[in-house]
C-alpha cells in the first residue's frame, strides 16, 4: 500500500468533484473494457467451437466414405502410402478447400495431404502434438488449438481411420486422419470486433468525460452552497439558509439538516446574548444598590444615626443574598447542563414532604389560602432536599402571582402508565395566569411573561426557577408540565416514578 501513498496524497489535494469524476470515469472505463474483453473472448470461443464442429463433421464424412466402423476390427496393419494418397485425393471433392486433410501413420508421420504442395513436417513434432496423438490412439479421436512456430494458429482434429484391404478375409489397415484449418478468418473477425469495441469504448469514455464533470458539478452544487454558507456563518452571519432541493435524497436531507442546525445555532446565540444581557441586568441591580449604600457610608451620609446606618447595612445584606441566590441558581443550571448534579437518593414520604413545604409556604403567604389534598400514603425514591427545593420554588411562584384571598392547592395522587407507577403532584393557583403565546417559553431561562412588570414589582425574579425545577425533575426521571388560563389560574403537574428507576448524575 505504501507504493500508492503518493497517489492517495495527490487525490486528496484535488477538489471533491474531480475525485468523484475520476472515480466514476475509472469505474466506467473498467466496466467497458471488461465488457469488451468478455464480448471478444466469447465471440472467439463461439467461432472456434463452430469451426471445430465443422472439422468434426467433415472428418465423419471422410471416415464414412473411406473407412469402416472401429468396433468390428482387431489387429490392424499400418496404412500404406498408396491408400493414404487415395484417401487424401478423394478428400478434395468432399471437404472444404480451406481445410487441409492429412493422412498420418500411426507414429504421426505425414503420408499424404489433400494439397500435395503443402505437406507439413511440423505436425506431431512437439510434446503437445505427441500428447494429441496419444489421445487419438487411446480415445479414437482428439482435437486441439495449436500455434505453429511461425505464430499462426491452427485448429486440428484427428481420428483413427481403418481401411479394408480384403473384404473376404477382412484384413484392414489403420492410420490417422487429420483435418486442420487456419484461424486466420476467425482471428480477423475477432480483431475487427475488438477494433469496433475499442472505438465504441473510446467514444463512450470521451462522451462520459465531457458529461461527467458537469453532471457531478450540478449534483454537488448543494455542497458548494453549504461551503459558502458555512464560511459566511463562520464570519458571524447566522441568517444564511440553503435552498432545499425538491428531491429528498442524501443532499436534500443534508441541506434540511444544515438549515435546522443553523436555526438552532441562531436561537442558541440569541439565547446566549439574552442570557448575558439578563445576567448583566440581574447583577447590575444589586451591585448598584451595594455601591450606593457603600458610597453613602463612606460619605457618612447617615450623620452618625445608628438606625440609618443599620438600614443601609441591612439593604446591602439583602443585595448580597440576592447575588448569592443568583450565583447559586446559575451554578445549579450549569451542573444540570453538564450532568454533574448529584442526587442523594433515599426513600421519601411524599405526603410528609409536601406537608413541610406547605408549612414553609404559609410563612411566605400574603393572604393566600394554601391547602393540601394528599392520599394516606405515597412514597417515592429521590433526593429529598432537591425535591423540597423544586416544590417550594413552584409554590413561591404561585404565591407571587396569586392576589391576596386567592387559593393555592397542593395535590398528590398515584397513577399507572403502562408498566410504570407514577406519583403525580399538582400545584394549582387562582392567580393571574399565563398567556397562551408565552407557554412554549415558560421553562426558558430568564424568560418573563411581562418583562417590564416583573422587574419592578414584588413579582420580580431571576427567571431561572422553572428552568431549575425542570432540570431537577428530569434528573429524577420525571416530567413537569404547565397549563394556564389568563385571569383564572395556573396548574403545574409533576410526575415522578414511584419505583426505583431514578438516574443519578455524577
Amino acid at each position: 500500500m505504501r507504493r500508492f501513498s503518493w497517489l492517495s496524497l495527490w487525490l486528496n489535494r484535488l477538489p471533491l468533484r474531480w475525485r468523484v469524476a475520476l472515480v466514476s470515469f475509472g469505474l466506467l472505463a473498467l466496466i467497458l473494457i471488461t465488457m469488451g474483453i468478455v464480448v471478444s473472448s466469447v465471440e472467439e470461443q463461439v467461432l472456434l467451437s463452430n469451426q471445430f464442429s465443422t472439422l468434426n463433421t467433415q472428418a465423419s464424412i471422410l471416415i464414412q466414405a473411406s473407412g469402416v466402423p472401429t468396433n468390428t476390427l482387431s489387429n490392424p496393419q499400418p496404412l500404406s502410402l498408396s491408400q493414404a494418397r487415395k484417401i487424401a485425393s478423394g478428400a478434395q471433392s468432399v471437404v472444404d478447400k480451406s481445410i487441409l486433410v492429412t493422412i498420418l501413420s500411426l507414429d504421426g508421420h505425414p503420408l499424404a495431404q489433400s494439397d500435395e504442395g503443402k505437406i507439413s513436417t511440423t505436425i506431431f513434432s512437439s510434446e503437445q502434438e505427441q500428447e494429441l496423438l496419444q489421445q487419438v490412439h487411446k480415445q479414437g479421436h482428439a482435437s486441439m488449438l495449436m500455434t505453429l512456430p511461425n505464430g499462426q494458429r491452427q485448429l486440428v482434429v484427428c481420428y483413427n481411420i481403418f481401411v479394408v484391404t480384403d473384404k473376404q478375409s477382412m484384413t484392414y489397415t489403420e492410420g490417422v486422419l487429420q483435418l486442420q484449418s487456419s484461424t486466420t478468418v476467425i482471428d480477423s473477425a475477432v480483431s475487427s470486433t475488438r477494433l469496433l469495441l475499442f472505438i465504441a469504448i473510446a467514444i463512450g469514455l470521451l462522451v462520459a468525460a465531457l458529461l461527467t464533470l458537469p453532471l457531478i458539478r450540478h449534483a454537488l452544487r448543494p455542497l458548494a452552497e453549504i461551503e459558502r454558507a458555512s464560511m459566511r456563518i463562520a464570519g458571524g452571519d447566522l441568517t444564511q439558509r440553503l435552498s432545499e432541493p425538491p428531491t429528498q435524497d442524501e443532499l436534500g436531507r443534508l441541506a434540511t439538516a444544515f438549515n435546522s442546525m443553523v436555526i438552532r445555532l441562531e436561537h442558541m446565540f440569541a439565547r446566549q446574548k439574552q442570557f448575558v444581557a439578563d445576567v448583566s441586568h440581574e447583577l447590575r441591580t444589586p451591585l448598584t444598590g451595594l455601591g450606593g449604600s457603600l458610597e453613602m457610608l463612606l460619605l457618612e451620609a447617615d450623620n452618625g444615626d445608628a438606625a440609618a446606618k443599620r438600614r443601609l447595612v441591612l439593604g446591602m445584606y439583602n443585595e448580597v443574598e440576592r447575588l448569592q441566590r443568583l450565583v447559586a441558581d446559575l451554578l445549579v443550571l450549569s451542573r444540570l447542563d453538564e450532568g454533574q448534579v448529584k442526587l442523594r437518593k433515599t426513600h421519601i414520604d411524599l405526603c410528609q414532604l409536601l406537608t413541610n413545604v406547605k408549612e414553609q409556604a404559609d410563612i411566605l403567604a400574603q393572604g393566600q389560602h394554601i391547602t393540601l389534598d394528599l392520599p394516606k400514603s405515597l412514597s417515592i425514591e429521590g433526593d429529598s432536599d432537591q425535591l423540597r427545593r423544586v416544590f417550594l420554588n413552584l409554590v413561591e411562584n404561585a404565591i407571587k402571582f396569586t392576589p391576596p384571598g386567592g387559593d393555592i392547592t397542593l395535590r398528590a395522587l398515584s397513577k399507572q402508565r403502562e408498566d410504570l407507577s407514577l406519583a403525580c403532584v399538582e400545584i394549582t393557583d387562582t392567580g393571574l395566569g399565563i398567556p397562551a403565546s408565552a407557554l412554549p417559553h415558560i421553562f426558558d431561562r430568564f424568560y418573563r411573561v411581562d418583562q417590564a412588570r416583573t422587574r419592578t414589582t414584588s413579582q420580580s425574579g431571576s427567571g431561572l426557577g422553572l428552568s431549575i425545577a425542570q432540570g431537577l425533575v428530569r434528573a429524577h426521571g420525571g416530567t413537569i408540565t404547565l397549563t394556564s388560563t389568563p385571569n383564572q389560574g395556573t396548574t403545574i403537574t409533576l410526575q415522578l416514578p414511584i419505583i426505583d428507576c431514578c438516574h443519578t448524575l455524577i
